[in-house]
């Protein structure tokens, strides 16, 4: 059997994957045409992987979810048919294991990465969760303001910390208020390398109204202005793990409902 070569991580224009047009042909019951993956199976799940040394995908290559502790104590959190936004959904762990192990009725996702769209939307329907997961907002990254132009510095170990620069690119960014103006969610969860502050500050209007619970990586240098963003909006805040030497995971529970 030959080895599927999978594309290297630089390879990230439309001849890599076209989401916009993936999408128009979902939509249209056209087939969908995507880049060569790795697929692995296991417990009733099917993956397309596109890394081989990548933190999430190592995990889910060994038959488990990545960060499945910390999603295991955020499920005690969560009521049955829960509606969740997922911003910076990478290729769709947490929102599968949302779907999937916590029962969420709707998934929400944004992801700006070009190289992470094609196995985000691949691994919503090999599981059967186009119904659940929304997929229309794949494509574009979330900020305080809106914004265009901008680019993602790659990296070949690690699709995830991939971060976002203001300029030389063609990737845009809007804010959550806009984006999500009609969901009503339960839980967001934000994973944005760096720029959760300016993502929490686009969704003023949303955590007003909603209250949701928040899981939230915090970058070091971020942790005072989180701390002092959740006790002004009468939020408690629990470090759950460390995600790396510049980072930590946060959930965050409102402590008042919502106006």
């Amino acid at each position: 059997m030959t080895e599927v070569t999978l594309p290297r991580p630089e390879t990230t224009d439309e001849s890599y994957f076209d989401a916009g047009a993936a999408l128009a042909a979902l939509e249209a019951g056209e087939p969908v045409a995507f880049p060569p993956f790795d697929l692995v199976h296991w417990g009733g799940f099917c993956w397309c992987l596109n890394y081989r040394r990548d933190p999430v995908q190592s995990a889910l290559r060994q038959g488990r979810f990545y960060e499945e502790g910390q999603l295991a104590v955020l499920k005690r959190h969560l009521r049955g048919g829960a509606h969740v936004i997922d911003i910076g959904a990478n290729i769709g762990n947490h929102s599968i294991w949302f779907a999937r192990r916590a029962g969420a009725a709707r998934v929400v996702v944004a992801e700006p990465n070009p190289l992470a769209l094609a196995p985000l939307m691949a691994n919503v329907l090999v599981n059967g969760l186009r119904e659940v997961i929304d997929l229309t907002r794949i494509g574009v990254g979330l900020s305080d303001e809106a914004a265009a132009g901008l680019r993602m510095k790659r990296h070949d170990r690690n699709l995830g910390a991939t971060r976002m620069f203001p300029e030389g690119g063609d990737l845009r960014v809007v804010r959550g208020d806009d984006l999500f103006a009609t969901e009503r969610p339960d839980l967001i969860k934000i994973d944005v390398e760096g720029m959760e502050m300016k993502v929490l500050s686009g969704l003023e209007s949303i955590v007003s109204d909603h209250r949701p619970l928040l899981f939230v990586e915090v970058d070091a240098a971020n942790e005072g202005a989180f701390a002092d963003w959740c006790a002004s909006r009468d939020y408690g805040a629990e470090r759950l793990a460390a995600t790396s030497d510049h980072g930590s995971n946060w959930l965050a529970t409102c402590r008042r409902s919502g106006g």
